[in-house]
């Protein structure tokens, strides 16, 4: 499957009710293996060498976005030092405030361990949630990793080799933009409100280009 044929799929789905079926598109995208080469030569066709209305960051190309969901493909290195390991938020107990599907696309993959908060009351400061019990996955290719948004928690351990996945973010919806995503201690305590430094300012980045491209 294209990148053009998953996005007119995704537009007939139902975002609350067709898992599946996106699963299992994603999946098939994810056969696709000149996906990044037909963006960056889409991108020269029709920028020239600039690179002003290519969504991208030092880890991840942004093949598709629009007000329902980005389409990304996103890149991660095995690491030899703290800093580096900083750059891809490896280590770090978070959530998300959108709703993630993520299938690996190349290399070994990383390793994502993941917790459900059970009890759906607001996240305070310093307060640990009821937890459920740890589920790990390396997201090899073919695997699929589905996050519902605010309330599963899970952080990322470097692979071994340079890897890819592709990811599916489905935009929350605007009763939900004034709930945050959360990151948490070793011990699972919330510390502070919103995704780690380097996926905000990602995303935000990507979504203001997107809106004034």
């Amino acid at each position: 499957m294209n990148i053009e044929t998953f996005i007119q799929r995704m537009n007939t789905y139902d975002t609350e009710c067709d898992h599946n079926k996106i699963i299992e598109d994603l999946k098939s995208l994810a056969t696709h293996r000149t996906l990044l080469s037909e963006y960056l030569y889409q991108g020269i066709q029709q920028n020239g060498f600039s690179v002003k209305h290519m969504l991208y960051n030092a880890y991840a190309f942004v093949l598709h976005s629009n007000e329902k969901y980005t389409v990304r493909l996103g890149f991660w290195s095995p690491v030899n030092s703290k800093e580096e390991g900083d750059t891809f938020i490896y280590g770090l107990n978070h959530t998300h405030d959108f709703e993630m599907y993520c299938v690996g696309y190349a290399g070994d993959g990383y390793t994502t361990i993941k917790r459900e908060i059970l009890d759906h009351t607001p996240i305070s400061c310093g307060v640990r949630p009821q937890l459920g019990e740890e589920h790990e996955l390396k997201l090899a290719p073919g695997e699929v990793l589905h996050m519902k948004p605010l309330y599963e928690i899970h952080r990322q351990l470097p692979p071994q080799q340079m890897s890819a996945s592709l990811s599916l973010l489905i935009h929350a919806p605007r009763a939900q933009e004034s709930e945050e995503a959360w990151c948490f201690d070793e011990n699972y305590v919330p510390i502070y409100p919103g995704i780690a430094m380097q996926e905000i300012a990602f995303y935000e980045k990507t979504m203001s280009l997107f809106n004034h491209g």
